[in-house]
């Protein structure tokens, strides 16, 4: 949901590539915290000291960096803004220095696309806060879109696209939005058939106790929402007629059509208020692009009058993610792998039915960048939702223009996945599979900016954006 916009995208200033556990600078490193008197400190592995070249570089203090966020998406269109951050390192008598990226880090970020999405976030990341174990993150978020997604719920949204009544079914999307667009004798149109305008401020707050040197993080927080629903049936829109703009008024809309039927929850929007419980089990080598390790976590979200929201629902998830270097000794080869399982209750309101929610990077789903490339973002949403991706990443060559750091990845991936209105249902037949290729750049070690194209049986998908999907 809201982390799934390009919002996403980049942490300027994030984490120095500490040397691998393996390597001879990291048994160096290890040896030197063991025996000097920053050795680390309680809670921190010793393997995740930071390089030697990194630390003698890491600011003192605290400094401000910014960065403007530039991007395309075959969804939301061409987007534009800025990010400013400040950063607060500590001092190196203090024993974290280390093994921290910061100790404090705040972003304000403000953003928007061609196709009318807004997103703008003021987020704050405290490692150590007030001289705890604990980590706090706190988010206020600001999401605004005139084209969200809604191609139904569960496995009526699995079939072949069509409007309802019609007896009109379409393979390729273009062929079928080409279908919508088209104006009656009346002046009514379906160009908006399967959007709705969402405008959705949200708080999100969580504390985080890292166990067993950080390689375990037990995590508990809230999320505050307010969800205003717009749908556009009834409305006068633009429509692409051959190639010029008309008015016309739209008709009913497939969101009209299911909240009229009572099919789903949550066509008045207003709060959804949720407690979060998460757990994660985190052995990578380095976050922003990790060679070897795995991270599994788990969440288990509760909607609750107890916190004022007009919802009660439930939402659990398990997602691991694996990463295995397979030719280490002749080349920079990565296999990247995900599977993710999510089941929630038929009383999830339809608006956060589309969330995975992920403990570092909660993503929409399923389609798009980030859950099944190739497909509409949102394409596929149900009570269950079962997905896989998986890439291949070589980094194929290096160069150090003007001072930057560049490593350069080829990335050929594919994605699998598929909703059910039950668990039972569950069963392989009937994926949805997309495949595709990315070319990726890790700039000076933590900044991954990627350009990626997917096809799927239906669609094809576009995306210039930052980091890893994964």
């Amino acid at each position: 949901m809201p982390y799934a916009a390009v919002a996403a995208a980049l942490a300027a200033g994030a984490p120095a590539r500490a040397s691998p556990p393996d390597s001879p600078s990291a048994t160096a490193a290890e040896a030197s915290a063991e025996a000097s008197p920053d050795a680390a400190p309680d809670g921190f592995d010793p393997r995740r000291r930071l390089g030697e070249k990194e630390y003698a570089e890491k600011a003192e203090g605290g400094y401000f960096t910014g960065l403007p966020l530039i991007n395309y998406d075959s969804n939301t269109g061409l987007g534009f803004g800025g990010r400013a951050y400040y950063f607060f390192d500590g001092e190196r008598s203090d024993p974290r220095f280390a093994y921290t990226p910061y100790l404090y880090r705040v972003f304000l970020q403000a953003f928007a696309t061609t196709g009318g999405y807004q997103f703008h976030w003021l987020d704050v990341d405290a490692r150590n806060v007030l001289g705890s174990a604990f980590t706090f993150r706190g988010a206020l978020i600001f999401q605004r879109n005139i084209d969200q997604h809604y191609f139904g719920i569960g496995s009526r949204s699995m079939g072949r696209l069509g409007v309802s009544g019609t007896g009109q079914t379409f393979d390729d999307y273009e062929e079928y939005q080409a279908a919508l667009d088209r104006v009656d004798a009346a002046g009514v149109t379906r160009t908006r058939y399967d959007s709705y305008q969402l405008t959705q401020p949200m708080l999100l707050l969580a504390l985080e106790r890292p166990l067993l040197r950080g390689v375990l993080r037990p995590l508990v927080g809230v999320g505050l929402s307010y969800n205003d629903v717009e749908d556009y049936t009834g409305d006068r829109v633009s429509v692409d007629a051959g190639g010029d703009e008309v008015r016309a008024t739209q008709g009913p809309t497939r969101l009209s059509e299911d909240c009229a039927a009572g099919a789903i929850v949550g066509c008045g929007g207003g709060f959804n208020d949720f407690l979060r419980l998460g757990l994660a089990f985190d052995t990578r080598d380095f976050e922003p692009d990790p060679n070897r390790g795995v991270l599994i976590d788990a969440a288990l979200d509760v909607g609750t009058a107890l916190l004022g929201s007009e919802y009660t629902w439930l939402r659990g998830m398990v997602a691991a993610r694996s990463y295995v270097s397979l030719l280490p000794s002749l080349t920079d080869l990565v296999l990247a792998t995900r599977l993710t399982f999510v089941v929630q209750s038929s009383d999830t309101p339809f608006f956060a039915m589309n969330w995975i929610p992920y403990l570092e990077d909660p993503r929409q789903g399923l389609g798009g960048l980030r859950t099944l490339r190739g497909y509409k973002q949102d394409r596929f949403v149900g009570p269950v939702m079962t997905l896989g991706n998986a890439e291949l990443r070589w980094t194929f060559a290096r160069s150090e223009p003007f001072g930057q750091r560049f490593a350069w990845m080829v990335v050929p991936f594919v994605d699998a996945g598929r909703v059910d209105d039950r668990v039972g249902d569950i069963e392989l037949a009937g994926l949805k599979v997309n495949g595709g290729l990315a070319l990726r750049a890790a700039w000076n070690l933590a900044t991954i900016i990627t350009v990626e194209y997917a096809q799927s049986d239906e669609d094809t998908g576009v995306y210039v954006n930052f980091n890893h999907i994964f």
